[in-house]
C-alpha cells in the first residue's frame, strides 16, 4: 500500500498511536489481579521492543502507511515466535498479535473494540476465545454472559471477564456455533455450562439466584468497614492484593484489613538499572503512608524468564515457570536481594509507618534458600532489633511450590507467617499450565490433591502458632471461603473489589460447618466433587 503521506508523517503516526497504546497498557497494568497486570507489563514490553519498533521504522521507510507496516511487522513476528522450538517463546505469539491488534485500532480507525462496544443489551458472546484486548472493550452493560468454545477456567480472558462482572464459561467446544442469534440463554458461571432455551421454572429460580447474590452484594458494601467475624465469634482479617502505588486509590474504601500483597515488580521493571535503595525506600513509604490497616506485606521482586528485566542478564529458559525465578533468581544476584531487605528494613525503622512491615519471600522450594535470606538480614542494621516478638518487621515465605508444602512444619518454626499461593500451587501440584487452555483445566486450586497440601500448610501453621494466609484467586471467591476457613486459613488476601464480598461471607461462616466441610472435601476424589460440595444443586 503506497503512502499518501510522507515517511515521517507516518511515522508520527506510529509513534502517537503507540503511545495511546501505551497509555491503554499502563491503566489495564494497574487492575487489581497480580497474573492481569502481568499480562499487561509484558505485553507494554513488546509494544517497545526493537523488534518491533524497527520492523515497523523499516516499512515504512520502504514507502508503506504506518497501518500496512505495523500489521506486516507484527504478523511477521507473529510467525516467527510460532516457528521458534522454544515454546515459551512460541506462546509469545499471541501476546505480539494482541498488542498489534491495538496499534491497528487507533491507526484505522474502526475495529473489533468498537463492534464488541456497540453490542446490544443482554447480549452473551459466543466465540472460540477472546484475546485480553478484545475483552477490555467489552461493556458489562451490554455483554451480561461469555461462552467460549475453547480457552479455560484459569485463562487470561477468564479472569479478566470476572475483574469486570461478566459471567464466563468456557471449553464448549464446536457444537457452540450451531446456536442461533436471538435463542434464550443462561450463562451459570458457577456451575459452568451454558443453558440453551430453559424452561420458564428454570429461568425464574436463576433470577432468584441472580437477585440473591446481587442483595448480598449490596449487604456486603454496606457493612464494608466493619471487621470480618465469624459466627463462631473468630476475627478473619482480609487484606487486598495490590500491584503499584496508584492501586492504594482503589482499596481506599474497600474496608481491607491492610495489604496481604504488594507485589514490587512494577519498581524495577521498564527501567535500564534496578532502582536504589533510597529510591526503594521512598515508594514503599509512599504506600505505607497511605496503607489502610496495621499490615503492609511486601512481596520481595518475583521475576524470571516470563518477566524478566533489561538489566539482568538471563538466559533463554524452555520453561522459565520451571526455572530461575523468584528467590533462586534474587540469591543469584545477591546485591538486587540485599538492596531490597535494606529498604524494608528502613521502612520499619520509620516512625511515620506505625503499622508492621512483612517480608514475602517468593518461590521457595528448598530450606536452605530460608537460611540464606535470613543471613543476609542478619546483617543489616536495625533488622535484630525489629525482627523480635512486639516489633515490626516479620518474615514469611510464599507456598506455591510443593516441596515447600511438604517441607511446612520445617519451615514454619523459621517464619512468622505462611501465604499461599494457589495459582501456582495448583498448576506445579498438577503439572498444567494454567495458562494453557489445553491442560489450564486440571489446575484447579478445588482438586482434592492441592486442598492436601493446603491443609498440610495449615496445619503446621497452627503448630508453629503462625498465621498462614491465601493471596490466591480462589480466595476472592467468597464461595469457597467457608472450606478455606475449615481448612485452617486465618486470613485472606484479595483482590480490592472483592473485600467487602468476602467479609461478608466471613460473617455467615460456622466454624464447626465449615471443618466438617473442609473433611469432606479432603475426602473427595475430584475437583468436580468439591465444587458440588461448594454449589450443591
Amino acid at each position: 500500500m503506497e503512502q499518501s503521506t510522507s515517511p515521517e508523517q507516518e511515522w508520527q503516526r506510529y509513534l502517537d498511536a503507540r503511545q495511546k497504546v501505551d497509555d491503554e497498557l499502563s491503566q489495564l497494568a494497574g487492575l487489581d489481579h497480580p497474573l492481569l497486570a502481568d499480562i499487561f507489563l509484558v505485553h507494554q514490553e513488546i509494544l517497545h521492543d526493537r523488534l518491533l519498533t524497527d520492523g515497523v521504522r523499516q516499512a515504512i521507510d520502504r514507502g508503506t502507511s504506518a497501518a500496512t507496516a505495523t500489521q506486516q511487522t507484527t504478523s511477521e513476528l507473529v510467525q516467527l515466535f510460532q516457528n521458534l522450538s522454544d515454546d515459551y517463546f512460541a506462546s509469545r505469539s499471541v501476546d505480539i498479535r494482541d498488542v498489534g491488534q491495538r496499534l491497528l485500532s487507533h491507526l484505522n480507525g474502526v475495529s473489533l473494540a468498537r463492534q464488541l462496544a456497540a453490542l446490544p443489551p443482554n447480549t452473551i458472546l459466543l466465540a472460540e476465545d477472546l484475546t485480553p484486548f478484545d475483552t477490555t472493550h467489552l461493556s458489562s452493560q451490554s455483554v451480561t454472559g461469555i461462552a467460549l468454545a475453547g480457552s479455560a477456567p484459569t485463562a487470561h480472558t477468564a479472569i479478566l471477564a470476572r475483574s469486570l462482572g461478566i459471567p464466563l464459561v468456557c471449553s464448549l467446544g464446536s457444537a457452540l456455533f450451531q446456536l442461533a442469534p436471538g435463542q434464550l440463554a443462561v450463562v451459570d458461571a458457577l456451575q459452568g455450562r451454558l443453558i440453551v432455551e430453559p424452561d420458564p421454572e428454570l429461568l425464574e429460580s436463576y433470577d432468584q439466584t441472580r437477585r440473591r447474590l446481587l442483595a448480598f452484594r449490596i449487604t456486603a458494601e454496606s457493612h464494608s468497614q466493619e471487621a470480618a467475624v465469624t459466627l463462631n465469634g473468630r476475627r478473619v482479617l482480609v487484606h487486598a492484593n495490590i500491584n503499584s502505588q496508584e492501586d492504594m486509590l482503589q482499596i481506599a474504601n474497600s474496608g481491607a484489613d491492610g495489604i496481604g500483597l504488594l507485589r514490587t515488580e512494577y519498581l524495577f521493571q521498564a527501567r535500564i538499572k534496578p532502582p536504589t535503595v533510597e529510591e526503594q525506600i521512598e515508594a514503599y513509604r509512599m504506600i505505607g503512608s497511605q496503607t489502610t490497616g496495621e499490615i503492609l506485606t511486601v512481596r520481595l521482586l518475583d521475576i524470571g524468564g516470563d518477566k524478566p528485566v533489561r538489566y539482568l542478564p538471563q538466559m533463554a529458559e524452555s520453561n522459565p515457570f520451571l526455572g530461575v525465578r523468584g528467590i533462586r533468581l534474587l540469591l543469584k544476584h545477591p546485591t538486587l536481594l540485599r538492596d531490597q531487605l535494606q529498604a524494608l528494613v528502613a521502612l520499619s525503622l520509620e516512625s511515620s509507618f506505625s503499622g508492621v512491615v512483612r517480608i514475602l519471600v517468593p518461590m521457595v522450594s528448598k530450606i536452605v534458600e530460608v537460611y540464606r535470606v535470613l543471613e543476609m538480614l542478619d546483617d543489616i542494621p536495625g533488622y535484630q532489633a525489629q525482627h523480635r516478638p512486639g516489633g515490626r518487621l516479620q518474615i514469611g515465605l510464599m507456598i506455591e511450590v510443593p516441596a515447600a508444602a511438604l517441607l511446612a512444619d520445617r519451615l514454619a518454626p523459621l517464619v512468622d507467617f505462611f501465604s499461599i499461593g494457589t495459582n501456582d500451587l495448583a498448576q506445579y501440584t498438577m503439572a498444567a499450565d494454567r495458562v494453557n487452555s489445553a491442560v489450564a483445566s486440571l489446575a484447579s486450586p478445588l482438586d482434592p490433591a492441592v486442598l492436601r497440601l493446603i491443609a498440610m500448610t495449615c496445619q503446621a501453621g497452627q503448630m508453629a502458632e503462625i498465621p498462614v494466609s491465601i493471596c490466591g484467586e480462589m480466595a476472592g471467591d467468597p464461595s469457597i471461603f467457608p472450606l478455606l476457613f475449615g481448612l485452617g486459613v486465618t486470613e485472606v488476601s484479595v483482590v480490592a473489589p472483592a473485600v467487602p464480598l468476602v467479609k461478608e461471607a466471613v460473617r455467615q461462616t460456622n466454624g464447626d460447618a465449615a471443618r466438617r466441610l473442609a473433611e469432606r472435601a479432603l475426602q473427595a476424589s475430584r475437583a468436580q466433587d468439591v465444587h458440588r460440595l461448594l454449589h450443591p444443586e
